[in-house]
């Protein structure tokens, strides 16, 4: 525990063994907090010496203790809300649990009905192949879509004490609408993201974190900076519960029925709840669980049921559907105040993961539990293992949604689509003569310049990563797949039509 402290404090990288059943992870958990809780308590005494009355550097110094007294005041009444709030929350579960017992059942949250609840699945409106043809897309629009701005819930303080609220991560930053590659992101407070390779050894290290009681980090709201307490010595410190937030995917965290069934798949997740949140979709088939500014209270609600207590995946998600509302978006807000991020290798590792749920890892500490699973992680996030099959039926799928919508593809769409296309064909090929034993490694593998993947099709002349970005961002894989799966089973049913008509003559 020593040594992780001192490392976490030189801003060190720090590799630890232990065997297992040595009480690692609380080790971690006790000298990673601790420093936290210390490191929290010191930038606050040191913010407050250098409070400055606005004004002139001769004011007197009567004047400057009333503003540092004033702000410091300002700044521990925030925190005390805060934590009465939570206090408020954990009593009101406590009760809920203690009806629970009593009755024998399920307990009694009161859940928020939401729009579409007794729907049936969504029909297709108007001309069923519409669904699949592709949008239109601005090849120079390089920006990422609207971040979510401030809630309005947060008081107005002065510049000065707002800003001090921030760095202690008292309040959500001002600047929250910023792009998530600005490198000049306003501070947040310092946390700890702790990850490791599966949900089930996230929840062992819950199970840890929740044995662990700490000092506050800064001090009571009624303690006196000019005249500290004789008797400190003999008053017990303060405890702070912990502010933990766990993070997961759609698939863990998606209460959408309609959406996450047993049988979808992650991407398959991914990409509906993103199309239904589309300017196009129709409100009646939104998804009635995405937060909106209409839902604000339950969102506020989910925010303080999330950091009252240390919860993992599956609690996070339970408390999303008590209260009505999405855990995977209505979990973001928490991350601002939590001092410990839980969350698996992907969402860690991956950029565009990190984008998504609008974390950055810049002047934080990470702990990375399994370690020496990482490089596998890590290979398996930045690889993908492709077969000529699939290539092959890459290619016929892409041929058939190109011979039905060609026509109605427009300016870029049609030009990427097409390149697309002579990018699969010179894979093909590539793939074709190693399978036919006069390629480059096709007896024992190997590596394979890009040349050789790319050689024909004047592929060598296509911009790569606007094409990536454009199959990315037009959803052009999922419209192909399921336009080539709504025509056969067309097909299959005309065919079965066909045969019932014949038998019955």
């Amino acid at each position: 525990m020593q040594a992780v402290h001192d490392c976490i404090e030189d801003g060190k990288v720090g590799i630890f063994e232990s065997p297992t059943g040595t009480g690692k992870s609380l080790s971690l958990i006790c000298g990673s907090l601790t420093w936290l809780r210390e490191h929290k308590r010191r930038k606050f005494d040191e913010a407050m010496l250098r409070v400055e009355v606005d004004g002139d550097d001769d004011e007197p110094e009567w004047m400057r203790e009333h503003a540092r007294v004033a702000r410091r005041g300002e700044i521990l009444r925030v925190r005390a809300e805060f934590e009465r709030r939570l206090e408020g929350v954990r009593e009101r579960e406590r009760k809920t649990r203690e009806r629970e017992r009593l009755k024998g059942g399920e307990a009694g949250w009161k859940r928020r009905r939401v729009a579409g609840d007794d729907d049936d699945d969504d029909p297709v409106e108007g001309d069923a192949e519409d669904q699949f043809v592709l949008d239109d897309y601005d090849s120079d629009d390089e920006r990422e879509g609207s971040h979510r701005k401030n809630d309005g819930q947060t008081p107005q303080y002065s510049a000065e004490t707002t800003k001090l609220l921030e760095k202690l991560g008292m309040i959500a930053p001002t600047k929250d609408d910023r792009h998530p590659n600005d490198d000049n992101d306003a501070e947040e407070e310092l946390k700890i993201f702790f990850c490791s390779r599966t949900h089930s050894q996230l929840s062992q290290f819950v199970g840890e974190l929740q044995r662990v009681h700490l000092p506050a980090g800064l001090p009571p709201e009624t303690e006196d900076p000019n005249n500290p307490t004789p008797t400190t010595a003999t008053i017990p410190e303060p405890t702070e519960e912990i502010k933990q937030i766990t993070l997961g995917s759609r698939k863990n965290l998606c209460i959408n029925p309609k959406i996450n069934k047993p049988t979808s798949t992650q991407t398959t997740i991914n990409e509906r709840c993103t199309e239904l949140q589309q300017p196009k979709t129709p409100s009646a088939k939104k998804c009635p669980y995405l937060p909106t500014k209409d839902s604000q209270t339950q969102t506020l609600d989910f925010k303080d049921h999330a950091l009252a207590s240390i919860r993992d995946i599956e609690d996070l998600a339970s408390v999303g559907k008590k209260l009505g509302i999405c855990p995977y978006y209505a979990s973001r807000p928490a991350i601002a105040p939590a001092e410990i991020v839980t969350l698996p290798y992907p969402l860690l590792l991956q950029k565009s993961a990190r984008e998504a749920l609008g974390i950055s890892l810049k002047g934080h500490v990470v702990i990375i539990d399994e370690a020496h699973n990482l490089m596998d992680a890590v290979q398996g996030i930045c690889s993908a293992q492709v077969t000529l099959g699939q290539l092959r039926r890459a290619r016929e799928a892409l041929v058939v949604y190109l011979r039905k919508f060609r026509n109605r593809l427009k300016g870029a769409n049609r030009v990427y689509v097409a390149q697309v296309v002579r990018v699969v064909d010179s894979l093909v090929g590539f793939a074709g003569t190693v399978e036919g034993g006069s390629g480059s490694g096709s007896e024992s593998g190997g590596t394979v310049l890009p040349g050789a993947l790319l050689a024909g099709k004047g592929v060598d002349q296509i911009n790569l990563t606007k094409l990536v970005r454009y199959i990315s961002k037009s959803r052009l894989a999922r419209k192909v797949e399921g336009y080539v799966a709504f025509a056969n089973e067309e097909e299959s049913l005309d065919r079965r039509e066909r045969q019932e008509y014949y038998t019955g003559r």
